[in-house]
């Protein structure tokens, strides 16, 4: 039997850092403009986790996420949400990040319930992902060329139809929201 991959992140200050048990159920990068500037980037590249071993904690209006696959390990009282309402979906999406130096560690989002998003750049080390797809294509900057890894049918002009990832769904037990599905 195979032990669980565990990998470790943080923040850049790294007084926020977690650890996360068991493989990605995706791997994805996005050109929205709203990604672009929470990330300071380019693009994100972002590994999904499955909720279904989460357990959620409130604060305020907001869900804080504690996961037995992902679990903040110190610093947890330094994450804010900041609930991004001007997205090019029109859908609220929900970021967490770090108060003192203001990384994004994490993502959620309305069209993904079951899905805890976690950009690349704050785990440490290197790992072999490679994307799946790329998506929000008609907002990239002019001079990213198409990702290599990524095949030409999995290049997506905006978000991509949810029903076309069945195997992470199933991966995951979570499914996407009935409302965004065939939009």
């Amino acid at each position: 039997m195979m032990a669980e991959q565990i990998r470790t992140g943080a923040c850049l200050c790294k007084k926020i850092t977690f650890r996360v048990e068991g493989e990605e159920l995706n791997f994805a990068i996005c050109h929205c403009t709203n990604c672009r500037r929470n990330c300071g980037a380019t693009y994100t590249a972002n590994a999904w986790f499955p909720d279904k071993v989460l357990f959620f904690s409130s604060l305020e209006v907001s869900t804080l996420t504690r996961l037995k696959q992902f679990e903040w390990t110190t610093g947890e009282d330094l994450l804010k949400q900041y609930d991004d309402r001007d997205t090019e979906t029109s859908e609220v999406v929900h970021r967490w990040f770090c108060t003192d130096c203001g990384s994004p560690m994490m993502t959620k989002s309305p069209r993904m319930p079951g899905i805890t998003i976690v950009p690349s750049g704050v785990f440490d080390g290197q790992h072999n992902w490679k994307p799946s797809y790329e998506q929000w294509r008609q907002s990239k900057v002019c001079f990213v060329e198409p990702i290599r890894a990524v095949k030409d049918k999995s290049r997506y002009d905006q978000h991509p139809d949810l029903n076309e990832f069945e195997d992470i769904w199933g991966k995951s037990g979570a499914r996407p929201a009935q409302e965004f599905i065939d939009r």
